[in-house]
């Protein structure tokens, strides 16, 4: 939140609870969001299939349709499908489908995630100019000279930062967020087959031919990181709050409160 705002906070929790891949969260298109899709699939067959599944249930549900990489290694960022061509549909715990929501009500941009600036994310050299500076932390901005009209100036930057305290994920890969996501999973009892449909791959023999994720078990999955997440929220307390560097869309600490009241109710 203190680095990247609003929109680092719902990324950063994004990640795991979904255990989408960097390049599938940059070219997460607010079509294939939630609360618009399935109803904004441009796919008539896939829209149709979409609300026939989720349209009697009370689920939030997001659809992996495409990733962001190189063509080429120092090519433009192109579309491309999801790695594997693991096409899926994701159930959202409630709390993480209102931030997405949330999120989605305060810009105009295409994608769910815009970058600083309001720039085009998958363009940014996110592992160097967000990840290490959010997981291994970085001094606070400061006032520095420069020349201009050979005349010496003392500026500050155009978006001064606090400091940032590292956290346990210093010098570790982003990757790892998609990896605790499978653990929190793996720990809930979720079988193995919805575990790695979640996360895009598929399961060998004759264990994956014959099992199938269900609309059950996606509501199971669903409730589970609701449950995880009001654990987390609960062991925080109410006083629990982050900077942000830009204006908020929203009540972010009263929406806290709303949360931590939940987890108590849950007791």
């Amino acid at each position: 939140m203190a680095f990247w705002g609003f929109p680092g906070y719902v990324f950063f929790l994004t990640k795991p609870f979904t255990c989408m891949r960097p390049g599938e969260l940059y070219a997460l298109h607010r079509d294939y969001c939630h609360p618009n899709w399935p109803a904004s699939d441009p796919d008539a067959d896939q829209r149709k299939d979409g609300i026939e599944r989720y349209g009697p249930v009370d689920l939030a549900v997001l659809r992996v349709q495409q990733q962001f990489q190189r063509e080429f290694r120092k090519g433009p960022m192109k579309l491309f499908p999801p790695e594997y061509d693991s096409y899926r549909n994701l159930v959202l715990p409630a709390f993480l489908a209102e931030l997405h929501s949330v999120l989605l009500d305060s810009h105009d941009h295409p994608y769910l995630f815009p970058a600083i600036g309001s720039r085009l994310l998958a363009n940014a050299n996110f592992d160097h100019h967000y990840w290490r500076p959010i997981a291994d932390g970085r001094t606070a901005s400061e006032e520095f000279t420069r020349v201009r009209l050979s005349q010496k100036q003392v500026v500050v930057s155009r978006r001064p930062l606090p400091e940032i305290p590292a956290t346990s994920y210093t010098t570790k890969r982003l990757y790892l967020l998609r990896h605790a996501g499978k653990e929190w999973l793996d720990e809930d009892g979720h079988s193995r087959v919805a575990v790695e449909t979640r996360m895009g791959h598929e399961v060998a023999g004759v264990e994956g031919l014959y099992s199938h994720v269900t609309l059950a078990v996606e509501q199971a999955i669903a409730d589970s990181l609701q449950t995880r997440w009001l654990r987390f929220v609960a062991s925080k307390g109410e006083g629990f709050s982050l900077p942000s560097p830009t204006p908020l869309p929203f009540d972010l600490q009263e929406w806290w409160k709303q949360q931590v009241k939940a987890a108590r109710d849950l007791d």
